[in-house]
């Protein structure tokens, strides 16, 4: 007999450390979790099952549709941009092939179960694309609708993905006996650029200021590698997972639409630098232009309207930039590097 369980995958990522602490909390859920890699040791015993490997090999995937039933996944692995610049076609192996494996596991499961299963699965900023910066600043917030028109692999593959997951909800083999059937209940977020006391940031083209950061905290100089009047939106880890079990918790009747903007606050890279000096005074932070890098974060937007999630699902940041550095990320990270 299937065990009911949530799927996790990418679970050793930023997101899945802050994801399977919040769901472990609820007692009545049991998280396999599957990553390329090992599980942090004090994540290890939140879950009830680890598994590691590749969300692209079908054996494995055909191996948790026997042995679980699933109400609900949570699909976080992936290629991040920077990474996916320098490998384009496994970034879309992964991105889009390992999504569309996760899928039809969903479509397995909501078809054998009789009731869909919930589909989370983190989109982002990257979808938006502008042609230079004139067009980026007169846009100022732009809502769900605009801007599509991604310059990046990344942005691209994630823009698929979502249109994925709206056909695989209303469309699916829509020429079928299932016709009309919903096997899958699709939920998405545009993330912003997130910031982490838990983690070290890794192959995120926004991981400018979450760097800048964690290298005032450990003492370490810094070179941004975007020039100083660079602004896109961005959010804390704690209210990123925020966001996903609110998402997850709304009734379907209240949600009007599959892929939602969230934000929180957006300053440019030189209002954070001197953000950081105020409790940092040391700290050693320069400037170092990656042209390269640059372009691709001057055609993501200055900001997104996120007013479609406050209205469907009541969506509320706890963190501004204030409050976010003085009661989350500046303590932590004392904390964290104090040795």
């Amino acid at each position: 007999m299937r065990k009911p369980a949530i799927l996790i995958t990418g679970a050793n990522g930023e997101m899945g450390h802050g994801l399977i602490t919040a769901l472990h909390a609820r007692n009545n859920v049991s998280i396999v979790a599957l990553d390329l890699n090992p599980l942090d040791k004090a994540l290890s015993g939140l879950v009830y099952e680890e598994l590691i490997g590749n969300i692209l090999d079908q054996s494995l995937i055909e191996q948790l549709n026997g042995e679980y039933e699933f109400d609900a996944i949570y699909h976080l692995a992936a290629l991040l941009s920077t990474r996916a610049e320098f490998s384009p076609r496994a970034a879309h192996d992964v991105n889009v092939g390992g999504t569309l494996s996760l899928l039809n596991l969903a479509v397995e499961q909501g078809r054998s179960r009789g009731v869909p299963v919930k589909f989370f699965f983190p989109s982002s900023i990257a979808v938006y694309g502008f042609s230079g910066l004139d067009a980026k600043n007169k846009a100022g917030a732009i809502p769900e609708d605009s801007h599509r028109n991604p310059s990046t692999m990344y942005g691209c593959n994630k823009l698929y993905c979502e249109h994925l997951g709206h056909y695989y909800m209303h469309y699916f083999q829509r020429l079928g006996a299932d016709n009309n059937r919903c096997f899958i209940d699709f939920r998405s977020i545009r993330f912003p650029g997130i910031i982490s006391s838990k983690t070290i940031p890794s192959a995120g083209t926004s991981d400018y200021i979450p760097e800048m950061l964690h290298a005032a905290a450990k003492g370490e100089p810094y070179q941004c590698f975007v020039r100083e009047d660079t602004q896109i939106p961005f959010m804390t880890m704690p209210d990123a997972i925020f966001a996903i079990t609110s998402i997850m918790s709304a009734p379907a009747e209240d949600l009007s639409r599959t892929v939602y903007n969230i934000r929180s606050f957006a300053p440019s890279a030189e209002v954070f630098r001197q953000r950081v000096l105020e409790y940092f005074p040391q700290a050693d932070i320069g400037y170092h232009i990656t042209e390269k890098r640059q372009k691709m974060v001057d055609s993501w937007p200055l900001d997104t309207d996120d007013s479609k999630a406050r209205e469907d699902w009541r969506w509320k940041p706890v963190h501004g930039l204030d409050n976010g550095l003085k009661d989350y990320l500046v303590p932590e990270l004392k904390e964290m590097y104090k040795d």
